[in-house]
């Protein structure tokens, strides 16, 4: 025989036998639980030990909650009948004559169920299905408005958003990320975002230049989240791409001869093709300051870096940014380019770049000549069109640079990240599909 072991229970398999009757769990914390629910702590259970069916009304898994001296309780957790409920169940226990069934230390036999006993399981599930409704629907009301999942089948969205080709561009870029060890800048990691999404919300940062209210919305967190997910994203890409990619790291002019397109054809020793590109920056800053930022070209406050493309089009050289007064020649005096070259490169630039007097030993430069009779020759012409016609497509190349719009203008709280933000960017960039069909 199996007795209930719940006091003032009397309820046994020979009396009645519908009940079910639960032994109590192996985990200790999970006994413990049982035994405190059930009003005896002190009780040490054994294997012969059981509690009836009738005291989980919510299933084993919830435990014992249902007892002789919490029954009709309302509990808390639970949405009660309403009334119109209550009306209906009274009705059919008087219709059958009888009264719901219960335990047997209730004063009421236990009974096979009856269609009352069907009834109120009906209105506890229906309740228990509209109390599920309003959590998903609170749980949705949680979740991130825009996710990559959303736009991950769109290439042109894609490119959009993040300025790469596709979806399988940024989840490269993820699997990256996955194996390098993320050191949050605030010191707090975030957990509730998927590293997916991080990169995305870095990536809109750096392609559409979002403000931070904006990233909070979308991505469902506040503003010091976003700032603490782009800065660590960004970094952690810049070590990534750049500076285990790229740095120090310029193609030699045989390698680029593999690849060398039609139109830098008459030029095959090119090792590099040098400009200048400036990035407007807060001017919150000291009078000193401001005058050492301040471009005359631009006619502001900016940063200035040295940009070098390969005769391919992709970009393999980015220097640090300098202020906007600076000169072109300085700064190329100053990266650490130069460094790089060898005896019988060549280095092709704008005619700005008077930097004929500081290039290594055996290295040549090659820009298009000035005009100093009022008149070209036809062979200044000839030589000034074909420099022409392959610098266009180094121009290019920086046009897609500024296409990550956050260096149109770089806010103060990012300024010094500003080196990092542009050499990502950088990186990003060649990423994107060849300029030149023919190099695809």
């Amino acid at each position: 025989m199996v007795q209930c072991c719940v006091q003032s229970c009397n309820n046994r398999n020979d009396i009645n036998k519908t009940i079910s009757y639960y032994r109590f769990p192996l985990d200790e914390n999970e006994k413990r639980r049982w035994l405190k629910l059930i009003r005896r702590k002190d009780f040490t259970p054994n294997y012969n030990s059981r509690v009836c069916g009738w005291h989980f009304p919510h299933g084993k898994a919830a435990g014992p909650t249902r007892f002789a001296w919490n029954e009709g309780k309302a509990f808390p957790h639970i949405s009660q009948p309403t009334k119109r409920q209550k009306k209906m169940l009274l009705a059919t226990v008087e219709d059958e004559g009888g009264a719901e069934p219960g335990p047997s230390h209730l004063g009421t036999a236990q009974k096979t169920p009856s269609s009352s006993s069907v009834l109120v399981l009906e209105i506890e599930n229906e309740m228990l299905r509209k109390e599920n409704d309003k959590l998903k629907k609170e749980l949705e009301k949680q979740k991130q408005t825009f996710s990559f999942s959303q736009i991950s089948s769109h290439p042109d969205i894609v490119n959009y958003y993040t300025g790469l080709p596709d979806a399988a561009t940024v989840l490269f870029l993820e699997t990256l990320l996955s194996k390098f060890d993320l050191q949050y800048h605030f010191d707090w990691n975030v957990q509730k975002m998927p590293l997916i999404d991080q990169l995305l919300l870095t990536l809109m940062k750096l392609r559409l230049n979002c403000g931070l209210v904006d990233l909070s919305v979308r991505f469902n967190c506040c503003r010091a989240t976003v700032t603490n997910i782009f800065i660590t994203i960004s970094s952690a890409l810049y070590d990534i791409l750049y500076v285990g990619m790229m740095e120090n790291k310029i193609p030699s002019r045989f390698k680029n001869q593999t690849s060398l397109p039609h139109c830098f054809q008459p030029f095959p020793n090119c090792r590099i093709v040098l400009d200048c590109t400036e990035v407007a920056v807060s001017n919150t800053e000291s009078l000193d300051t401001q005058s050492h930022l301040y471009s005359h070209y631009k006619g502001g406050t900016t940063l200035k870096a040295l940009i070098g493309v390969a005769p391919n089009g992709f970009i393999t050289f980015a220097s640090d940014l300098y202020g906007g007064s600076t000169s072109d020649k300085a700064i190329t005096a100053d990266c650490g380019v130069l460094q790089q070259l060898e005896a019988g490169d060549m280095v092709m630039a704008d005619k700005g770049f008077t930097i004929r007097d500081i290039l290594p030993a055996g290295v040549s430069l090659n820009i298009p000549t000035f005009l100093v009779n009022g008149q070209f020759t036809m062979e200044e012409i000839n030589h000034n069109r074909l420099i022409a016609s392959a610098r266009v497509h180094v121009e290019r190349s920086i046009q897609r640079l500024k296409t990550f719009h956050i260096l149109s203008y770089i806010p103060y709280q990012y300024k010094k990240h500003a080196n990092k933000i542009l050499k990502v960017c950088v990186s990003l960039t060649n990423l994107q599909t060849p300029i030149l069909r023919e190099i695809a």
